[in-house]
């Protein structure tokens, strides 16, 4: 009797962990909108605290006469060298973002100019304005929101800068920490080959996709330079950002220079060059050089690309979208190591088929 009562007991707790699974799941999404705040810019510290060890360990490579630097000569290296990059770009983005804002009543007039031409064209006997035809474009105004992001990312720095600054001296702790944490040595053993694959497999996506995001940008800005566009580096490095957000990112990054190229010129002539011509370099390197580069390291169905990407996008905007593969493939190779939750990890996968779990090399 107590045995069947036992098997009914099991048999309503499993029963209830889906719908308790998705409540939790809800919840979750909840807090990472509402506390978006507080946890995006700890993410953005995540990020910038892997950058900063990535570097410091490429820069603990190098050897001068069999000397190898100390860590910390790596780490203050690495430091400087993202801090130095973070203030060009920064830079170079204030400057322009001021300048665009200042044409803006130049571009809206073009295009009203360009309407007009149109109107004529089709010999419509009413004349209609930009208002008329759309109701919402406002080149002044989606500039004037586009400096506004911009300058919000810049007001949560000092905040990313802080969280850096405590993960850089708590990291000290966790290699401690996790030999703690394990129940057992197989168990420490486990855990450290899941970081190491999570590890190898980010830093091939953001060495090759940097890599990959920073050829497309000059191309792009030798291609406009070679036009005439206005603000080409500044296009080229919002090119190099977005080329970050999967499929998406290469659409908006042709979309944007060729529509401000429209309102330039008074001519068709350079937005074609410039549509024609980003498109090709788009093609070319994100169909053909991008995934021989990549290789097998990114191993995520593109149907799951783009549902991480609208969710992402939806919880957290423009940087969801950017730091949603990383996550992915994150919870992916998680979710692979467990053998309960594996399933989930092959629907997840582009192919199917899993990597071997990576044991841990010796950093001796």
């Amino acid at each position: 009797m107590a045995a069947v009562k036992n098997n009914t007991g099991v048999k309503y707790l499993k029963a209830l962990q889906f719908p308790i699974g998705f409540i939790a799941l809800g919840l979750f999404i909840y807090l990472l909108v509402m506390a978006k705040n507080i946890i995006l810019p700890l993410v953005m510290a995540l990020g910038l605290w892997y950058l900063i060890n990535a570097i410091a360990k490429r820069i603990h490579r190098i050897k001068i006469a069999d000397f190898q630097l100390p860590n910390f000569v790596c780490y203050t290296s690495a430091i400087a060298l993202l801090a130095y990059g973070i203030y060009l770009i920064a830079g170079l983005v204030g400057r322009n973002i001021d300048n665009v804002v200042k044409r803006a009543p130049v571009y809206q007039q073009n295009l009203q100019i360009m309407f007009d031409d149109i109107i004529e064209k089709l010999d419509m006997d009413e004349q209609l304005t930009i208002k008329d035809v759309t109701g919402y474009i406002d080149v002044n105004h989606i500039l004037r929101d586009l400096a506004g992001t911009f300058t919000g990312i810049a007001g949560t720095a000092f905040i990313v800068f802080v969280y850096v600054a405590f993960l850089l001296y708590e990291q000290r702790t966790f290699d401690r920490k996790i030999a703690e944490m394990a129940s057992s040595k197989k168990q420490e053993k486990r855990i450290r080959a899941i970081l190491h694959n999570i590890d190898s497999k980010i830093q091939t996506y953001i060495w090759v996709k940097t890599l990959m995001s920073a050829l497309t940008g000059i191309l792009s800005f030798l291609v406009m330079k070679w036009v005439g566009v206005d603000f080409a580096e500044f296009w080229g490095l919002i090119i190099f950002f977005l080329n970050f957000i999967p499929m998406i990112g290469s659409i908006m990054g042709v979309i944007f220079p060729a529509l401000l190229t429209l309102v330039q010129f008074d001519t068709l002539a350079p937005f074609f060059y410039i549509a024609f011509g980003l498109t090709g370099i788009q093609i070319a390197i994100g169909n053909f050089l991008d995934p021989r580069m990549m290789g097998q390291s990114l191993n995520l169905s593109p149907i799951v690309i783009l549902m991480s990407l609208s969710v992402w996008g939806a919880i957290w905007g423009l940087p969801g979208m950017f730091l949603s593969i990383p996550i992915m493939v994150i919870v992916t190779i998680i979710l692979s190591q467990i053998p309960s939750t594996r399933p989930y990890a092959v629907m997840l996968s582009q192919n199917g088929e899993l990597s071997p779990l990576e044991e841990p090399k010796d950093s001796g």
